[in-house]
């Protein structure tokens, strides 16, 4: 394997590789695939330097100052765990929205089944025979809720008259 310096004395073994290589590609590939290829590699490997020459002295800044570094991680810890809370936000959202779709539509052919059972002349009069048991059943609990509501204000009046015959203490 070849040492971590180029020779243009660059650091890393990725920043030679472009240069190295590229030399390789017209002999072993055809001039209409190497050309557009060669130029793909030139223009990343010139990006690739232009910016290791603008961040090079960020990157040292940060690493000499290790507050700014702190900032700079906690800013990409909580960048990157918004990201992933989005993308949990999203899959369950998906699925809850599945779950709803199918339900909807599983009622839409339920209904769909009910009719072509009965017709329409019975769906109908199965479905005023469930709106007036659930009228009925509402009555009942309410009149229920009432009478509780009765007994524990009794409940309530009969504490607070004990309270007024021993007095306040």
């Amino acid at each position: 394997m070849r040492a971590f310096t180029s020779r243009r004395g660059e650091c890393g073994f990725l920043t030679s590789f472009p240069i190295d290589y590229a030399a390789l590609l017209p002999r072993l590939l055809p001039p209409s695939f190497a050309n557009p290829l060669l130029h793909i590699i030139s223009t990343a490997f010139g990006i690739q330097r232009t910016l290791t020459e603008h961040l090079s002295p960020l990157l040292t800044k940060v690493v000499t100052q290790p507050d700014v570094a702190t900032v700079l991680a906690l800013l990409a810890i909580f960048y990157i765990s918004l990201m992933l809370l989005n993308m949990l936000y999203r899959t369950v959202m998906f699925w809850v929205r599945l779950v709803f779709r199918l339900a909807f539509w599983a009622a839409i052919v339920g209904v769909g089944f009910w009719v072509a059972k009965r017709g329409p002349e019975g769906f109908v009069e199965d479905v005023q025979g469930l709106a007036e048991y659930w009228v009925a059943e509402y009555h009942r609990y309410s009149t229920e809720i009432k009478g509780f509501q009765q007994q524990n204000e009794g409940q309530i009046r009969m504490k607070a008259q004990k309270q007024k015959k021993r007095g306040w203490r």
